[in-house]
């Protein structure tokens, strides 16, 4: 399910975080998708999808196709109390903010900092190789900023491209 929106005033809601608007914001872009794997597809398609029909660069695209990738899987993965992750693409003058909403889970997700790196026994040097726990890392990277908000109702990731 998706809907574009090229009101403001309906495209705001504190149900999907605060938008401290530096222009006026022209458009937003929302979908639920289920808490499956395959709702991370999805949410990669739908912000593709947005992302052409706005005439967004293809560099910005990638990004912001990486980054609601990893917010989504983090919800699958974590917000065992969800069966719907909703999202919202929000466009203004200077930035796309993406927008990933679900029940909650255990606990509101913290930057992590890289490993340190470490040395194995044959003086190869490995940090944090292991397939799992990178989302808020590459989240941190790619991101003009990103954060949490959680509250009764549920656990709001943002992060702006």
């Amino acid at each position: 399910m998706s809907e574009f929106d090229g009101d403001a005033s309906a495209a705001h809601s504190d149900d999907w975080g605060d938008w401290d608007d530096d222009a006026r914001e022209d458009f937003a872009y929302r979908w639920s998708t289920p808490r499956i794997p395959e709702g991370v597809v999805d949410s990669r398609q739908h912000v593709r999808d947005a992302m052409l029909a706005w005439g967004e660069p293809e560099e910005r695209t990638e990004t912001a196709v990486l980054l609601v990738s990893e917010l989504v899987t983090n919800s699958v993965r974590y917000s065992a109390r969800s069966a719907t992750v909703r999202c919202c693409l929000r466009r203004s003058c200077s930035r796309i903010r993406i927008q990933v909403w679900d029940a909650g889970g255990d606990g509101i997700p913290a930057q992590r900092r890289p490993p340190a790196c470490e040395t194995e026994p044959d003086g190869a040097a490995r940090a944090g190789l292991s397939e799992r726990g990178r989302g808020l890392l590459i989240v941190t990277a790619l991101a003009a900023a990103w954060g949490t908000r959680q509250d009764a109702g549920g656990r709001l990731v943002w992060a702006d491209v």
